[in-house]
Parts: C-alpha cells; sequence; structure tokens
C-alpha cells in the first residue's frame, strides 16, 4: 500500500454417500470422561468407501491425538478388540473406548481391505482413510461417520502442521501437538469440519449468500486423484505407484505407498511443478467426485477458507489474538473480529462511528486491540483501543479519561500509519510503537503512564511500518527515502542501510534480522541488526510492485501479501528463497488485493484482502507460531 507523498487524500492509490443401512461389526464397552462420571454405553456406527465402492474387511480404530510435539505418538483407544467393516463397508464401535479427558482430540482411521474387487482376498495395504472428530465428547454426538477421500483430504489440510508418518506400523501415522498448543490443535480439528462433512462424506456445502467460501471442486478434485489407489488391490498397483510419483516433489523424497502420505505430500508441497498438474492428470472420467467448474488444473494445490460480512470494510491490517481470534482493520473505518473458524463477532464491527482511514493494528500484552487514524481526530491522526476477548466485552471502545474521547493522540503523532507491541516492559502490557508518515520520527506510548515519547527523531521518511526487536529497540520502514532504520531502546541509531523502494510491512525472525516487504521494488530485503544486507528476496509470485504485508512463523519461514499479482509469497527462512511457485500461492481463491498477512497456532496463513472485503484462511500452510506475532515468532 505505497502511501503517496501527499498527505491529503492519500489513500487514493488503492483505487489503483447416501446413509447406508445394514451396519455391522465389533466391540464392546463404555465411554467414561475424565471430566465427570461414565456418560453411558452407545454405539458408533459408519461406513467406509472408496469413491463410490464400500471397503470390507478394513480395520477400524480410534485415536486420541498425541500431546508430546507437533506428530507425536497417538493413543489407539480400541485395545480389548478388532474392528472391522462388514457388508457394504458398514461398521460398528459398541464402546470398548473411554476418554481420558473429554476435550481429547480424536480421529478415526480406516486402514486395509478391500475396496469392491472381486478377488475376496484382497487387502490392499495403501488404504488409509481418516475422519477428523474433534473433542473425544462429541463422539456420543456423531453417531454415524463416513470415511472416505474427501474426510481424508479434508483432514489432512488442516491438520498437515501436525502429522508425522510412520511406516513401521498401521495406521502409517500420528497426529498431535505439543501440551502447550492443545488450543492450536483443537482449533485445526475444528477447521477440518469447515471443509468435510464426516456425517456424510462429503464438502461442506455452504448456502448462496452465506459469508463463508471454501475450494470445494479442487477439495474433490484431491480426493478423485487419490481415489484410484483406494480402489486398487495393494500398494503395488498402477495406480499407487502412479499416485506416489504425481505427489513426489520435484528434487524431493518419495512418499511412501499409502494414501496418507501421498496426501501430506500433496498438501505440503502444494505448487511444486512436479506435483500440480501431474496430481491433476489422475483423474479421469470415472472420478467418483464432481469437480465442475474446475475443468483444469489448479495453479496449486492450497485450500482457501473465504470471509466475508462482519463489518468488513476495505480491510488492511491484521492480528490474531492469544485465543486464536482474528482482528482486522478497515480503511473506511470500523475494527472486525472473528472466530478461530471465521465466524464474525457481530455483523458490523466495532468502532465505526469513531475509526477512520485505519492502517495499522497491534495487540498488546493484555490482549487489547489498537488501531491507527490516519486524519482524525483533527488533521495529525491518532490511535485508538478497544477491549479484547480476555475482557466481557470485546471490541468496545477505550475511552481516554485524559480527554474524554476514544483517541490517543499527543504533538508527536503524525499521520500513523502502523503500529507494534513491545513484548515487555516493566508495567507488563507493552509500549505501543507508532509509525508516523509526514514526520521524520516514530513515537512510543505507555499506556501505563500514558506519556507519548518521540524517537528516531529526524530518522525517518514517510513511514509505513514498524516492529520492535526482542532488546525494546525499533525498526521502522520508510518509504520516502529507501532505508529502514534501526534504534535501541534508548533511540540510539543502529543503522539505517539504503536498501529499499516503497518500503513498507516489517517483521523481524529469530536472529534479529529485520525483513522488510518493497511495495515499489517487488521483492524483500533483509538486513542484520548492524544493517548489513542479508537477502534480496524475489520470485515466488512477488510482482513489479504491491508486496505489502509481512509476517514470520514459528520456522522462520517468510510469508508476504502481494497486492498487484493478488497472491500471497512464502520465502525460505534464513535464506529467503522462494518457496511458493512463482504464480505464488492463491490464484484459485480470486484474491483481490491482499494486505495484512499472519499465521497462527494451528498452522494457517490468516490475509485480509482489501479487494474483496474478505478475510482469507489458508489451511496448514505454516508452521503454528505463538499468536499475537512478536519479534523472533516461536512455536506454541
Amino acid at each position: 500500500m505505497k502511501l503517496c507523498s501527499t498527505l491529503h487524500h492519500c489513500r487514493g492509490f488503492f483505487l489503483l454417500l447416501p446413509v447406508l443401512a445394514a451396519l455391522t461389526g465389533c466391540g464392546m464397552g463404555t465411554i467414561v470422561s475424565g471430566d465427570g462420571p461414565a456418560s453411558g454405553s452407545f454405539n458408533i456406527a459408519g461406513v467406509v468407501h472408496g469413491g463410490q465402492q464400500a471397503v470390507t474387511g478394513s480395520t477400524i480404530q480410534l485415536y486420541t491425538a498425541g500431546s508430546s510435539g507437533n506428530g507425536s505418538i497417538a493413543t489407539a483407544m480400541i485395545t480389548s478388540t478388532t474392528v472391522t467393516t462388514g457388508p457394504g463397508g458398514a461398521f460398528t464401535i459398541t464402546g470398548d473406548y473411554h476418554c481420558v479427558n473429554s476435550t481429547d482430540q480424536v480421529y478415526l482411521v480406516s486402514s486395509g481391505g478391500n475396496p469392491g474387487l472381486s478377488d475376496p482376498t484382497t487387502n490392499n495395504n495403501a488404504l488409509v482413510l481418516v475422519d477428523a472428530i474433534g473433542n473425544c465428547s462429541s463422539l456420543s454426538t456423531t453417531p454415524f461417520l463416513v470415511l472416505n477421500e474427501v474426510t481424508t483430504v479434508a483432514a489432512v489440510y488442516a491438520l498437515a502442521p501436525f502429522i508425522s508418518l510412520n511406516t513401521l506400523a498401521a495406521p502409517y501415522f500420528n497426529i498431535g501437538a505439543t501440551s502447550t498448543n492443545s488450543a492450536g490443535l483443537a482449533n485445526a480439528f475444528l477447521d477440518a469440519r469447515l471443509l468435510a462433512d464426516i456425517t456424510t462424506g462429503s464438502a461442506v456445502t455452504y448456502a448462496s449468500g452465506s459469508n463463508f467460501s471454501i475450494q470445494a471442486p479442487k477439495l474433490y478434485a484431491l480426493a478423485d486423484a487419490i481415489s484410484y489407489c483406494v480402489n486398487s488391490a495393494s500398494s503395488a498397483s498402477t495406480a499407487c505407484t502412479s499416485l506416489v510419483s504425481a505427489s513426489t516433489p520435484n528434487g524431493g523424497i518419495a512418499p511412501t505407498a499409502n494414501t496418507i502420505a501421498t496426501t501430506l505430500s500433496i498438501v505440503q508441497h502444494p505448487g511444486n511443478s512436479k506435483i500440480v498438474v501431474p496430481v491433476w492428470n489422475l483423474i479421469n472420467a470415472q472420478a467418483p467426485f464432481a469437480t465442475t467448474p474446475l475443468t483444469q488444473a489448479p495453479y496449486d494445490w492450497t485450500m482457501t477458507l473465504t470471509i466475508t460480512g462482519g463489518g468488513l470494510n476495505s480491510p488492511t491490517a491484521l492480528a490474531i489474538d492469544a485465543t486464536g481470534n482474528v482482528w482486522v482493520a478497515n480503511y473506511n473505518g470500523g475494527l472486525s473480529a472473528f472466530g478461530p473458524q471465521g465466524a464474525a463477532f457481530n455483523s458490523t464491527g466495532y468502532g465505526t462511528s469513531t475509526l477512520a482511514e485505519c492502517f495499522g493494528l497491534t495487540i498488546d500484552t493484555s490482549g487489547n486491540i489498537w488501531v491507527t487514524n490516519f486524519e482524525a481526530p483533527g488533521s495529525r491522526g491518532s490511535i485508538s483501543k478497544f477491549l479484547g476477548t480476555s475482557s466481557g466485552t470485546p471490541g468496545t471502545p477505550v475511552i481516554n479519561t485524559a480527554n474524554s474521547t476514544y483517541y490517543f493522540t499527543d504533538a508527536s503523532i503524525d499521520f500513523p500509519t502502523a503500529l507494534a507491541t513491545d513484548t515487555t516492559t516493566g508495567t507488563g502490557f507493552g509500549d505501543i510503537g507508532i509509525a508516523n508518515f509526514a514526520s521524520s520520527s516514530a513515537s512510543v506510548y505507555n499506556p501505563t503512564t500514558k506519556i507519548f515519547t518521540t524517537v528516531a527523531s529526524g530518522d525517518t521518511s514517510e513511514a509505513a511500518g514498524i516492529a520492535f526487536d526482542s532488546s525494546h529497540g525499533l525498526w521502522i520502514s520508510n518509504q520516502g527515502n529507501g532505508t529502514v532504520t534501526h534504534v535501541s531502546s534508548s533511540g540510539t541509531l543502529l543503522a539505517q542501510p539504503s536498501c529499499c523502494d516503497g518500503a513498507e510491512g516489517i517483521a523481524l525472525d529469530s536472529n534479529g534480522n529485520a525483513w522488510i516487504a518493497n511495495y515499489s521494488g517487488g521483492y524483500v530485503y533483509a538486513s542484520t541488526p548492524s544493517g548489513g544486507g542479508l537477502a534480496d528476496a524475489s520470485g515466488g509470485g512477488l510482482s513489479s510492485g504491491q508486496p505489502v504485508g509481512i509476517a514470520l512463523d514459528a520456522a522462520q519461514n517468510i510469508w508476504v501479501t502481494d497486492g498487484d499479482a493478488g497472491v500471497i509469497t512464502a520465502l525460505g527462512a534464513n535464506t529467503g528463497l522462494a518457496v511458493s511457485p512463482s504464480t505464488g500461492y492463491g490464484l484459485d481463491a480470486s484474491l483481490s488485493d491482499p494486505h495484512g498477512i499472519s499465521p497462527d497456532a494451528s498452522g494457517n496463513i490468516w490475509i485480509s484482502d482489501f479487494g474483496k472485503n474478505a478475510v482469507v484462511m489458508f489451511f496448514g500452510l505454516a508452521t503454528p507460531t505463538v499468536t499475537p506475532v512478536r519479534a523472533a515468532p516461536t512455536a506454541p
């Protein structure tokens, strides 16, 4: 969002399967919750299908997700009997499992079996299908389940950051998270349910006019691609060896010949040139799931959820709070908020009568939301504060008791464009850093003392981005003179390299290096803390103009929005080498001027789309990251 040098009207640049009967199976027992008494004995029934073919003789197992790390060992819940599918692919679990904790995350796996082939001895060792169920307590309200390629693909998309492969024993994979990221894992299970209905085995259908939309044809296409291996005799079949070949990334390692490993490889390398078209080419006229209107290979195999409503009105900056809620500033006024699965807090947003020309947003260490007003009140601008979800009334504007208004302003503020929060101070709240477009300095506001301080005086020029480092110093990107400024916590100038062309968003890695999106230059520049050039990254979808937002995940991968190309770009940790394809990620989602960007604790990437009045979530594309994202992004 290159800000024009003429401040008046500065934002002008933006114009620029049916339910089956006859269930059979085995197993006895009672669900017991660690949170209370036994909940009684009841059955779970379902069917396993390969495409439209019933799978018989498939082993059914419930697992509790691991809690000792991403992809950690899961726990089998059915231990005293074996459950297999019978005629019609049907199964019944009559107890013989229990919930240690009602909030444990549970998934159902079908492995092996005969997918309707004439040889009754067939047992396809490549067949692995999964349902992402979620909280163990929800088993009592989900009595009928369908496992097929659609539910499997949905689960892999949402849970990819938490899956590890185990080639030594069925079911060949584990799902798990760290014990400190149970919320991120739980949200990822809920995310899978945004894509597939595990009671029908179909993609979720959102009604016309709904505020939600998914790329259902692409979901079905990937389900079609793996269906031929599912419906074959073994991993040695042509269908399975072809799937392995098509899901092996260029220069990478071939996945194990089963449907979980191959799907995971595709989802983890969604834009790889050796995967995109070959996977599509596996689909033929007998494919079990309709991909209309998708009639040719997609640009990539990413999967998105697009969200509208919630008061979105030309959204700009975006940040995610500690519990996974998404907060978005709107250029045309108002603050929008969404839950981790995209449900809007309300239909109109907050502060529509007080906010105007909002470019910047930050979440302080108490979970409060701060937003910039470019010109209001008067002609120099201000910042506004809103209560976060830790309060009983999130979104409530906070009155500045000094002047009984909803504005916090000072002579040091001069057309603010961006905000950042310092993570630790003596007060425990964290100072708020403010980039000023019209002055040659930045401002810092202490929420406890309510004092503004001028910093980097004479060292900024049309500042558009700001970030605190881990030593409480500040980095400021300057659009006016092609530099980036680094000052210490005491205000001493540490570095000011000439590096950039329309410097915009700025984010720091765990080594203290600053990564800067260059709006006018179409590249990302990286500087060491002392100002040395580290990387000058291009490609991966970065266009000749409009890289705007930038963020890093816990693996130090760099994520960038490019408004001109309508894509997001992924760059490798430390090197800045492009990971995304030359077209970037997201063309299938029809992005239009993406702006803010952030990873979350489930490994999703969230962006605000100024042109579409939307927020878009890319499922499982990143490494799970503590939110709000600060300097030196870390794993939950």
